[in-house]
């Protein structure tokens, strides 16, 4: 029988930052590691110009990108590690890469897009806390499916990922929220849905199923239930523990990322069109 987790960063180190305080971080430090699906803009700027400068710097990129545009980005991720290492940086290609995280110094950056101005970013100074936050797409789903399964009708379950499937622990925690009454709520992006047949199946099934959907402009991967909020970088899609995709998920009770999650999801929530 599944079993979700239950995952939360007890210690509330985890604490609300921005792109320019993770810039000015790698523009101030010595050993910087990224992992990036793709990257552009100023924090591709600060980790060229760091290299430059005599920082280790280390960065993985996707290989193999996902989707109808796949070709287009493997090719620019391609170009980008050598733009990278002609700078000086460790630039590696591999893949299963869709995390976004940043190490600098052994303060660890989590973003949940690919490191825009607007993104939610989260800071972690504690090396045990940041060891144990799930690394893989299948630990980070189960921590949300794990919150979401604690969850009740009060709590206000909402989640919004990029795309959606079955065969994830977030699917059948908010089947089953659906199923017992507590009307979840799930907001799923524009993008990813057109003309995705397969996806609009899946999410028709789980309106049927008490689970209210709507379809929003954005693409953030946040979730909040009560006093609790997930965050990462993984998209409730098809996960097997077998598979290795780099991505990250925790949970937490920190009261201002938390309001910072809810915040961004009902305004998300009121802006959205019904399915």
């Amino acid at each position: 029988m599944w079993a979700p987790a239950f995952v939360v960063i007890k210690r509330h180190m985890l604490q609300l930052s921005s792109l320019q305080n993770a810039i000015s971080s790698v523009e101030r430090g010595n050993d910087v590691a990224v992992a990036a699906y793709t990257l552009h803009g100023p924090l591709l700027q600060a980790l060229e110009e760091a290299a430059r400068h005599g920082a280790h710097v280390v960065v993985e990129l996707e290989s193999h990108p996902y989707g109808r545009a796949k070709h287009g980005l493997a090719r620019e991720n391609v170009r980008l590690a050598k733009e990278l290492r002609a700078a000086g940086a460790d630039a590696r290609l591999r893949p299963g890469v869709h995390a976004k995280t940043l190490s600098v110094d052994g303060a660890l950056y989590l973003d949940e897009k690919n490191w825009h101005s607007r993104d939610v970013i989260l800071r972690e100074d504690d090396a045990a806390e940041a060891a144990a936050i799930p690394r893989s797409k299948h630990d980070a789903l189960a921590a949300e499916a794990g919150m979401l399964a604690h969850s009740r009708s009060s709590d206000g379950p909402i989640v919004e990922t990029e795309s959606f499937g079955t065969g994830n622990a977030t699917y059948f925690a908010l089947q089953a929220l659906g199923q017992s009454g507590a009307a979840p709520r799930l907001l799923v992006s524009k993008d990813d849905l057109r003309g995705n047949a397969r996806e609009r199946a899946v999410l028709e099934r789980l309106a049927a199923r008490g689970v209210r959907v709507r379809i929003c402009a954005d693409s953030e991967k946040l979730a909040v239930a009560g006093d609790r909020a997930w965050l990462g970088s993984a998209n409730a899609t098809y996960s097997d523990g077998n598979f290795a995709m780099s991505d990250w998920g925790v949970c937490t009770a920190n009261a201002a990322i938390v309001e910072t999650v809810r915040t961004r999801l009902e305004n998300e929530w009121r802006n959205a069109k019904e399915l």
